[in-house]
């Protein structure tokens, strides 16, 4: 293993746990506020993790004594600052696609309350002679 690979898993890790927790709070949410602030922050998180993993990896295995060639072929650097944002993008949309189809699937009642008011005002209420019924809902008003 790389002094490359030493720097560089850690640090991409990290970004790459902090957008998987943002994407799939992302997906788990209702709406559209919360995904549209979470999905760019995730890539963000992706993309600041290879970049800074690459670059500091790099970095730490050109210093080390007698350092091979490919040590100094470091273009990773440039392609992760320039299209890491694509592969960020990608996976944050699979986490978050596949966050909402679970929630949708495991807990429907979750994002379908039936409101019980809606369709009130159509239906005819009837005296039962219950001295616990409110006024409101007597048909003799």
């Amino acid at each position: 293993m790389t002094p490359y690979h030493i720097y560089f898993y850690p640090i991409f890790g990290a970004g790459l746990l902090f957008a998987l927790i943002v994407s799939l709070v992302a997906g788990w949410r209702r709406g559209c506020i919360v995904p549209l602030i979470c999905l760019p922050l995730g890539v963000f998180g992706f993309w600041a993790g290879l970049f800074f993993g690459a670059d500091i990896g790099y970095q730490q295995w050109q210093s080390m004594p007698d350092p091979p060639d490919e040590a100094f072929a470091d273009t990773a650097p440039l392609g992760a600052l320039l299209i890491g944002w694509l592969p960020g993008s990608v996976f944050c949309g699979i986490v978050f696609g596949v966050t909402r189809l679970i929630r949708v699937f495991i807990s429907p009642s979750a994002t379908d309350k039936p409101n019980p008011n809606v369709g009130a005002a159509n239906v005819t209420r009837v005296e039962t002679s219950n001295p616990y019924q409110s006024p409101s809902n007597r048909a003799d008003k």
